[in-house]
Formats: structure tokens, C-alpha cells, sequence
């Protein structure tokens, strides 16, 4: 199986999960317990927070540990909220992000542009409206891997007098990032996004910069988030992070000519397709492209008894299918969406996987558009 919804989620590394190991067996204190073997298992904890903290470029007390990053997010937009007003959010913010935002206050969307690049005149009008609580953006999106100016974007909201939030769940491994360097007054981040266990993720909180806690209790997490700590999670985050602090360089250039690579076959071999942003940044691991006279369930039902495995659209949406509103937003046809299919690699995908990959995607391609025709039209899948 070669496996290409690394955006979805990642396999673990195997580091990871020989560190947490111990934690599942003899090293099963609670952490706020007063004897020594507990402490050491505190001592643990703190060394995970201080290698994520040096991965995202703040100090270990600015880490607050929660269920993943969807919980993170949820926490920094009702603080956000709780200023009064609506939040303000790109319309291809993913759903952590967008539905929250709809379900705890009225949304003020953003548009973008035709790349998926937020539309900085339309953001610095949200800014000035009275309207507006506050802001939220996925650094890099989910779907097209767009990378958004988030320096600047916070700068706008700032000068407002606005809070932010970012979330930097994509971010990890694909590109550097420094919460401290764009100010963010909040970010959420997910391990099991970069090589991590599922279950377990953080909220970054500027110093000084509020939170109320989701969950009551026992006082963990500084007071902010209550609950005895998921000790092998946070262990196997901890890793995580210093796997990448360890080769994220090496990994950021591998990724970046594993897509190049596999854009220009896609371009130039299997013909009559379109990258989508292809003109924005993007983070090097994730291609979003549309298959002129395919539809995405025809390629993707083909693709999976050969081996491999990719996405249409967010995984979030796969139990109950929808059109990406990420490309509608974009202005991309029907059609076209339709067409599209995501490919996410990771740093464990090989040069030699990328050439099975490309026989893969070129001999399905041309048996379903040998099997369309003007009078049939796409291939369509429908499933009872």
C-alpha cells in the first residue's frame, strides 16, 4: 500500500511509539502525585512540553496539552468570541475552525482569491468592522496546502485591536514555523499530524493573552484544562516534535522534490489536468489536481485495490460527502471539483514509491477516460 492522505493523518513513527511504550506499562503514574515515581513521570511530561514549545518557537508555559486540535481551537475561539462581536474566518478555513465559529456566534467569511489566498483588502475591512470579535485562519490549508501571510494577517488584526488565532495543524514538519516571530495570540496544533499519536495535541497562548478552560476539575494544565494527562500521548508528541527539530530540514527538501517531481509528471505525461494554487505558496507535500473527463470516486475506486490510497477533499467530509467548499470558494467549477483529488506525502514516502505512484495515476487516467465519451459524459461511482 503506498499511502498518499498524509494530510488526514500520518503513520506513526516508530520512535514514537517505542517512547511511549513505557508508559502504557511500569511508568503508569499519575503524573500529580506527590511519590517520586510520579515525579519522574511529571519530569517527562514537562521534557515533551519544553521540545514542543522549542518546536513552535515559545516558552513551555505558553503549551497547553488538550485532546487534539480541534479542542485547542475550539478553546481559543470562545475566548475570542467572548470579546463580543463575530469571528472573522477565510471561507476555506477548515471545519475546526468554521463550524465552531458558526455554531458559537454569527461568521464573518473572508474571501480569497483564485489560489486560495486570502484577500487582504477584505481582511483589513473585517478588521475595522465593529462588527468583528476577532480572527481565526488555518496557516496552511488542508486541502491545497496553501501557506497564508500570517506575519502580516496577525499584524492587520493587531493594529485593530483584535485577537488571533492560527491554526498551524498542517504546518508541522512541512515548513518552519515561530509563533512568537507572526505574534499569534493563540495556535492549535495536532501530533498525529506530523508522525504522532492520534488523541493528543496543544493550544499555544501568547503570554498574558486570555483563556477560559473548556473542562473543569482537578486544575491540570496550568488551571486551563482539567482532566488527568493522557502521559503516553503527551510523551509520544514530544517525540514527535524532536524528530522533527532533528530532520526537518532534510525532510522539507525531500518533500519539496518528491512534489515537484510528481507535478511535472502529472503535467507534462498525463496531460489535461490542473494543479490547483499552483501559483501560492504552498507546504511541499500536498498536489490538489483536476482530472479533465475523470470524476475523483471513479479514480480513487480504481486506485485502492492497486495500492493507492489518496483523498477528495478534507477527511473530515468523507462520511457525508460534500463538494470541497475550500475549492468552491475559490471559484472552481462544479466539474472540476468533482475531478479533484488531494495528495498528501509524507517524509516517509520514497523516490521509488513516487515512480509506482505515477504508473498508478497514468494507466487509471487513460482507462477512465477511454470509458467516458461526449455522449456519456464523466464516469460517475454511485454507491447504494
Amino acid at each position: 500500500m503506498i499511502y498518499l492522505d498524509n494530510n488526514a493523518t500520518t503513520k506513526m513513527a516508530p520512535e514514537v511509539l517505542a517512547s511511549m511504550e513505557p508508559y502504557f506499562k511500569d511508568c503508569y503514574f499519575n503524573p500529580s502525585a506527590g511519590y517520586a515515581g510520579a515525579k519522574k513521570i511529571r519530569e517527562a511530561v514537562e521534557e515533551a512540553r519544553f521540545l514542543i514549545a522549542k518546536l513552535i518557537g515559545c516558552d513551555s508555559h505558553d503549551i497547553i496539552f488538550t485532546s487534539g486540535g480541534t479542542e485547542a481551537s475550539n478553546m481559543a475561539l470562545r475566548e475570542i468570541q467572548s470579546c463580543g462581536g463575530s469571528l472573522a474566518l477565510p471561507t476555506t478555513d477548515h471545519d475546526a475552525s468554521r463550524i465552531t465559529a458558526k455554531n458559537i456566534s454569527t461568521s464573518l467569511l473572508c474571501p480569497v482569491d483564485n489560489q486560495g489566498v486570502i484577500d487582504e483588502n477584505e481582511w483589513i475591512s473585517l478588521c475595522h468592522s465593529p462588527h468583528t470579535a476577532g480572527f481565526t485562519f488555518a496557516w496552511a490549508n488542508n486541502e491545497t496546502g496553501v501557506i497564508q501571510n500570517a506575519k502580516k494577517l496577525c499584524a492587520l488584526a493587531h493594529d485593530a485591536g483584535k485577537l488571533v488565532h492560527v491554526d498551524m495543524v498542517q504546518c508541522i514538519g512541512k515548513m518552519p514555523v515561530n509563533v512568537y516571530e507572526i505574534d499569534a495570540d493563540y495556535a492549535s496544533i495536532s501530533a498525529h499530524k506530523f508522525h504522532g499519536p492520534k488523541g493528543i495535541g496543544c493550544l499555544y497562548r501568547k503570554p498574558g493573552t486570555p483563556i477560559k478552560p473548556l473542562i473543569f476539575g482537578g486544575g491540570q494544565e496550568f488551571g486551563f484544562r482539567s482532566g488527568t494527562e493522557n502521559v503516553p500521548g503527551i510523551i509520544g508528541m514530544g517525540t514527535a516534535a524532536r524528530l522533527v527539530l532533528n530532520h526537518q530540514e532534510k525532510h522539507i527538501k525531500h518533500l519539496t522534490k518528491l512534489q515537484h517531481d510528481f507535478e511535472d509528471f502529472l503535467i507534462h505525461q498525463v496531460g489535461k489536468v490542473h494543479i490547483h494554487s499552483a501559483q501560492a505558496p504552498r507546504i511541499p507535500n500536498t498536489t490538489n489536481v483536476a482530472f479533465e473527463g475523470c470524476t475523483a470516486e471513479a479514480l480513487m475506486l480504481l486506485m485502492e485495490p492497486r495500492g493507492l490510497l489518496c483523498a477528495a477533499g478534507s477527511a473530515c467530509h468523507t462520511i457525508q460527502p460534500e463538494p470541497s467548499h475550500v475549492l468552491k470558494a475559490m471559484g472552481i467549477s462544479d466539474t472540476e471539483i468533482r475531478s479533484s483529488l488531494r495528495f498528501s506525502f509524507s517524509s516517509y514516502t520514497t523516490r521509488d514509491e513516487l515512480q509506482e505512484i505515477c504508473k498508478i495515476i497514468s494507466e487509471t487516467v487513460i482507462k477512465v477516460r477511454q470509458v467516458q465519451s461526449t455522449k456519456t459524459g464523466p464516469v460517475i461511482v454511485y454507491k447504494p
